[in-house]
């Protein structure tokens, strides 16, 4: 039987810490699918713009098991859509796995044959935000204004 995941997020920006957890599940699975998403809550450059830089940064890696795809439905919809049995996230810490484990009940809710994986990035990645990251890039539009 083929293992298939899918590893949904906003991606904006893709990052070394995203990048860590692909290249871990796409030890693991047969075929991973990252899930360009849009998140609602956060106010997210545009998704094909996001679409097409993961798929410029992930190409690099010569991985021949990850896609990525677009993703504007709910996630254990896209998952059973594309024939995957695990939702692949990402936690960082404490913070990260409460979050991430109430998304990871309401998924189960909505489709108990898809279970959800947390996985860990290395340690130096662990402070790696992609909130963090567009912070830093509006200080330093800010300051070339100056």
């Amino acid at each position: 039987m083929i293992k298939k995941a899918i590893f949904p997020g906003c991606f904006d920006p893709i990052h070394q810490g995203h990048i860590n957890i692909i290249k871990k599940a796409a030890k693991l699975f047969d075929k991973v699918y990252v899930a360009i998403s849009i998140n609602v809550d956060k106010n997210s450059s545009n998704i094909d713009m996001r679409l097409k830089i993961a798929k410029q940064k992930l190409a690099k890696l010569k991985i021949k098991n990850i896609v990525v795809i677009k993703n504007t439905k709910m996630v254990v919809d896209v998952a059973k859509e594309y024939g995957c049995a695990y939702i692949v996230r990402s936690i960082r810490n404490i913070n990260d796995f409460n979050y991430e484990m109430n998304i990871a009940k309401n998924n189960f809710k909505l489709n108990n044959f898809i279970q959800t994986i947390f996985m860990v990035p290395d340690n130096n990645l662990t402070t790696i935000s992609a909130s963090n990251l567009r912070e830093i890039a509006r200080q330093k539009k800010l300051i070339n204004k100056a």
